[in-house]
């Protein structure tokens, strides 16, 4: 029998197995950062342009790392970048016709690609796994909260 210990390593072990799936020999012309930046602009929906700070926090992404995805993307065609009239301090982006082209390229190829992983498992399987998962996260997510507090508190003291 395992000890708790090592069931933790075992979790996130397969946990992280994720990370190492190279989602990027699917996605033609574009990498993992690219199709975040292009999938959220993208779900925006009809007024689909976008601030870049708008843009960064809805991906969890770096102002950084959105300036060099932005430039990146300008280059292949995929997005526009505007200036707002208005307030010259705000930029907007969005899709070009080749970028939201390319986007729906990607998603359906994902969708397709999900759909054929997921039917290796029944529905009560998959009903199982979306609860543990999300189980998981919430706790995780509620510890690491708890954790920066407590780290606050334990600087302020110091």
């Amino acid at each position: 029998m395992k000890t708790r210990d090592e069931l933790y390593e075992d979790m996130f072990r397969a946990m992280n197995q994720f990370h190492k799936l190279k989602f990027g020999d699917i996605m033609q012309n574009m990498n993992k950062a690219d199709f975040i930046v292009m999938n959220v602009i993208m779900k925006k929906g009809q007024d689909d342009k976008m601030t870049i700070s708008e843009l960064a926090s809805t991906a969890r992404m770096l102002p950084s790392a959105i300036s060099r995805t932005l430039r990146g993307l300008e280059e292949k065609g995929y997005v526009e970048r505007t200036i707002n009239k208005n307030d010259r301090r705000n930029t907007y982006v969005e899709l070009t016709a080749e970028g939201k082209k390319q986007t729906s390229a990607v998603q359906r190829e994902m969708r397709d690609f999900g759909k054929t992983v997921m039917a290796k498992l029944d529905e009560q399987e998959m009903n199982q796994l979306i609860l543990y998962l999300n189980n998981i996260y919430s706790i995780a997510e509620k510890e690491l909260e708890a954790r920066k507090i407590k780290d606050r508190k334990e600087r302020k003291h110091e």
